[in-house]
């Protein structure tokens, strides 16, 4: 009786054995995968101007990948997505005082300022921009070891703004002769300071677990290296920030910045 049983039992290992085999072969010959991720991390600005600093911001993204090998080799694959990136770029002023122009929430430019308008002397600023991510690239994958394999993945990020507001901290008055009211400035619309268009090299190291079935899931440690202007820079007239002289005559000037991130980044393929 117990040797039936003990048959039963093994019998019954050998079939999940060979079920989970299966699975992860499955999964091995998958020509595409895709899924839901999300990731969070830290930006680090590469400031070009001395009057303000960066702090780092947080980041944070959802949205959906896919990941498609080559006929050649399961090993190399094509990687694409459409992921909505939330950032925060934050911003200190450091040497001199900073000073720009509003009413009621909107950041006037150069050329929109008014004699109603009133100044704002900034110490601190937020930015809050919602970019369409749309990352392209490779993806070079070990073979399976059990349940796991290796993933590294290199690319271009690129990210379109859909929405930016603007948080700050500072002094209001009617002029920049005056220390003016200790007020923060939230929510507030600058429209033509971030630039539209914003891209980034980016490098990924991971690993894919197939935890289930021809499901898996695939973490990465990732960093990227942004070589685009997060600022408008070209055109004065759309300048919002300037220092005052003594006798309150500005001279603007413009934010210049680009963003590296770092960041972890789950992804539940199937």
């Amino acid at each position: 009786m117990k040797s039936i049983q003990l048959q039963h039992l093994f019998f019954c290992f050998l079939i999940g054995a060979f079920t989970h085999q299966s699975f992860g072969q499955a999964v091995a010959e998958k020509k595409l995968q895709g899924g839901i991720t999300g990731a969070v991390g830290f930006n680090f600005l590469k400031m070009g101007t001395s009057l303000l600093e960066a702090q780092p911001g947080l980041s944070t993204s959802v949205g959906v990948n896919f990941i498609k090998a080559t006929k050649e080799s399961q090993n190399i694959a094509f990687l694409g997505g459409v992921e909505f990136n939330l950032e925060r770029f934050n911003y200190k002023v450091t040497q001199q005082d900073v000073f720009y122009r509003y009413t009621d929430q909107i950041i006037k430019t150069k050329d929109e300022t008014l004699a109603a308008d009133k100044y704002y002397r900034l110490t601190e600023r937020t930015y809050k921009p919602l970019y369409l991510g749309l990352p392209i690239g490779m993806a070079f994958r070990t073979d399976f070891i059990g349940d796991y394999r290796g993933v590294v993945k290199f690319g271009l990020q690129n990210r379109f703004l859909l929405s930016n507001t603007v948080d700050d901290i500072g002094f209001s008055s009617n002029s920049t002769s005056e220390i003016g009211d200790f007020q923060e400035n939230t929510g507030m619309i600058a429209k033509k300071d971030l630039f539209f268009y914003n891209a980034g090299l980016f490098i990924n190291l991971g690993a894919e677990w197939n935890f289930s079935g021809s499901t898996c899931l695939l973490v990465e440690l990732g960093y990227q290296y942004g070589f685009m202007p997060l600022h408008l820079t070209s055109k004065e007239q759309n300048y919002t920030l300037f220092m005052a002289n003594e006798v309150g005559l500005p001279t603007y000037f413009r934010n210049q910045a680009m963003m590296n991130q770092a960041n972890v980044k789950f992804t539940l393929l199937f």
